[in-house]
């Protein structure tokens, strides 16, 4: 007995095996002891079990196996409930790490010729990585051997990356922006580095708060809004429908008054003006108008408007706190980045929640008036 996993098998005996459909009427039907379904002869077809082409070792061997199957699942999300997908993605990470005997790799045909990886071959293997980390980490399913191979095969080089956009004492922080986007082959692979690793690059970049006082209210204040605009509570956000939250005290010179921003909530899109000072990263599609990014071009008109300049050698120093109701994407971290390296005497902090717990408060109003009540006495301003 087999169990089928989008088109993988995993067997009792912790095997992985991959099915192919051949016609009932086959000859190699009658040559083969595949397993035939009992409806199999009904439909014209069955499957065989067919050797699967399993990645050399290296970083990405055991997350490219697993996402091999969070692919396939992610597909039926929308299908499936979540406690079916996560105890059919346990079962195949569980088979994965018990196999002690692969199978052999496919005979290779000697006519046919191997045409050299693309990038995008690259960029589907580090897809395909992130979709399994965030759906082994969404089923708490996420073990340090995972999170390891994913570390060195994708989190490793999107960081260095990172940390070079928010260097300040670079030549590229003073010099005029060349396109209107930000063009880096490492960072144009995936579209997010999944939640977990989002919170660990915002340490690793600086940008995590040690005490988090307004948290709450940002929470709050983001999510009135959502519910007050109808945001649906879909599986996956929406980025034409979500908002960001921003708060900052800035000052411009030694003598200047400070620029303060209790709460101000930014919706996606909203037209503020040209900037290429904060370039975004191009993704599968057009990122410039997403919500984070909008409020941070909007704290710099605000500072232009006053007097100051938007250069690293400009005499600005504050704090500022953006809050995402969902995880930031690719583009969004690139522009935090950026806007540590244009100013970086004002101090960044970006916090977010996973979209999973924010669209639970669409479905369940009674959150809403206990998270107000607890955040009713917070008062404090972001630190210089």
């Amino acid at each position: 007995m087999t169990l089928c996993v989008g088109g993988a098998l995993a067997a009792p005996n912790g095997k992985l095996a991959v099915t192919e459909v051949v016609p009932w009427n086959s000859p190699a039907r009658r040559h083969s002891t595949g397993t035939v379904s009992p409806c199999a002869a009904s439909r014209g077809t069955w499957k065989r079990p067919v050797s699967p082409s399993v990645p050399s070792a290296g970083p990405l061997a055991t997350v490219a196996v697993v996402a091999a199957a969070a692919g396939a699942l992610a597909t039926s999300r929308r299908r499936c409930r979540h406690t079916l997908l996560g105890v059919r993605l346990v079962r195949v990470a569980r088979c994965v790490r018990s196999s002690d005997d692969p199978p052999p790799p496919r005979p290779r045909d000697p006519n046919r010729s191997r045409a050299p990886r693309t990038e995008r071959d690259v960029a589907n293997d580090v897809v395909f990585g992130v979709v399994a980390v965030d759906l082994l980490y969404r089923h708490d399913r996420l073990d340090m051997e995972v999170g390891n191979s994913f570390r060195r095969a994708v989190y490793d080089a999107v960081l260095a990356r990172l940390k070079i956009y928010s260097d300040s004492t670079t030549p590229e922080a003073r010099a005029p922006a060349k396109s209107w986007r930000l063009q880096d082959r490492i960072l144009e692979r995936q579209f997010s580095l999944s939640p977990p690793f989002t919170e660990e690059a915002k340490k690793d970049l600086q940008m995590a708060h040690p005490q988090l006082p307004f948290f709450s209210e940002a929470q709050t204040a983001s999510r009135r809004v959502l519910r007050a605009n109808d945001c649906q509570a879909s599986d996956d956000p929406v980025s034409s429908s979500l908002i960001a939250w921003i708060t900052y005290t800035v000052w411009i010179g030694e003598n200047s008054a400070a620029l303060i921003a209790r709460t101000r909530p930014v919706g996606y899109g909203e037209k503020v003006g040209t900037s290429d000072w904060l370039l975004p990263v191009f993704v599968e599609h057009d990122r410039s108008p997403h919500a984070e990014r909008m409020a941070l071009v909007q704290l710099g008109e605000v500072i232009k408007s006053n007097g100051g300049k938007l250069h690293p050698d400009a005499p600005i120093k504050g704090g500022v706190c953006v809050y995402a109701s969902h995880t930031p994407c690719i583009s969004c971290m690139a522009v935090f980045c950026q806007f540590k390296r244009k100013l970086p005497g004002v101090k960044l902090y970006f916090i977010f929640d996973d979209w999973q717990d924010t669209r639970r408060w669409f479905d369940d109003g009674s959150a809403v008036a206990t998270a107000e009540a607890a955040a009713a006495g917070d008062e404090e301003l972001i630190g210089g």
